[in-house]
């Protein structure tokens, strides 16, 4: 993510939900408000100015959908649309009333997280380039291992899980070499079994679809056939 973290206003009357939206994106880099309905948010916008919008369709009062005709009529904020309901009628509406996603509230944390990430890619970054951050990293690819994060060649940040991390640590201390699978399951500590085998090359498997959704480029680990894994990229390990 760009050095400011984007500003998104989550416009939700479940009070249980409003909050767990909010702390969620704000340990995940984001500066995320909330608002209990649209009126209030209303009050506040346009003196206030967000990235990006997480708004619920449902809402008491006047209604998501013509808070984001309204919100788009006036300016290219980024805006996600939750709904309880999966008809493709709801869909249509949320779509034409300016939404850039429409999401189901039975949604992953996670996938509303990719869904903002991506969203916020497609729009000309407010705060302006990230050619500092991407400058910073020397088009590398950075492993903060005591944070659990990777750092991408386009300045994004991604969290990562404990076999993620350890994963990438023991691909990142030998790029453009293979490393067998016994050899990263011992670094990981686990046992040389075929389960253990499998649930390795899952994490592979999920962590490249996880960069490719929250980066917008591909993380260059490639299946070595009958050996393992390599990290082809360059790449650094940070404390």
């Amino acid at each position: 993510m760009p050095s400011l973290s984007p500003l998104v206003a989550v416009v939700e009357d479940n009070p249980g939900l409003l909050a767990d939206l909010v702390e969620f994106l704000q340990m995940r880099g984001f500066t995320a408000r909330g608002f209990a309905s649209a009126e209030e948010f209303l009050s506040a916008w346009p003196a206030q100015r967000f990235d990006l919008l997480l708004l619920d369709v449902g809402l008491p009062g006047i209604g998501g959908l013509e808070v984001a005709r309204r919100v788009r009529a006036r300016e290219s904020v980024g805006i996600l649309m939750l709904t309880a309901f999966d008809s493709n009628d709801d869909h249509v509406l949320g779509l034409d009333a300016g939404a850039d996603v429409f999401l189901s509230k039975r949604s992953s944390l996670e996938v509303i997280e990719a869904a903002c990430h991506s969203v916020l890619r497609r729009l000309e970054p407010r705060h302006g380039s990230n050619d500092a951050a991407i400058a910073a990293n020397n088009g590398a690819w950075l492993l903060h291992v005591k944070q659990w994060r990777l750092t991408a060649p386009n300045g994004t940040v991604l969290e990562l899980t404990h076999a993620e991390v350890g994963l990438l640590a023991a691909l990142f201390a030998c790029p453009g070499q293979a490393i067998e699978r016994n050899a990263l399951l011992k670094s990981l500590g686990k046992a040389d079994t075929l389960s253990n085998l499998r649930n390795l090359d899952n994490t592979a498997s999920r962590l490249r679809r996880k960069v490719q959704t929250a980066c917008g480029i591909d993380l260059p680990v490639r299946p070595s056939y009958g050996k393992g894994y390599t990290f082809i990229g360059p790449c650094e390990v940070m404390a």
